[in-house]
């Protein structure tokens, strides 16, 4: 799987710029946020995260795939599909 550098570092970018200030000034200005970090991983690996939460009681029937992770099993899941990984430089628009 070949993936772009350039694409990853403007989604990068445009998604970091399109937040709230509230973000922004967390980000650039208190220094509390870390840079925004893209993981792209595997084909099937939500498929597998799947499997993960119905082997752990989910409903199959009910299942959809989770916004965010508390789970340290189902971290691991998604972490050892990564591929690649992107970071925002930091170059979107904050007016303070």
């Amino acid at each position: 799987m070949e993936l772009n550098q350039e694409a990853f570092s403007e989604c990068c970018l445009v998604m970091e710029d399109s937040f709230d200030n509230v973000y922004k000034q967390c980000r650039f200005t208190e220094k509390s946020v870390g840079p925004l970090e893209i993981k792209v991983v595997r084909p099937g690996t939500f498929d597998s995260l799947m499997d993960f939460f119905i082997s752990q009681g989910a409903s199959i029937g009910q299942y959809k795939s989770p916004r965010c992770i508390k789970s340290g099993k189902a971290l691991e899941v998604l972490e050892k599909s990564v591929v690649a990984t992107f970071f925002s430089t930091g170059g979107c628009s904050f007016k303070n």
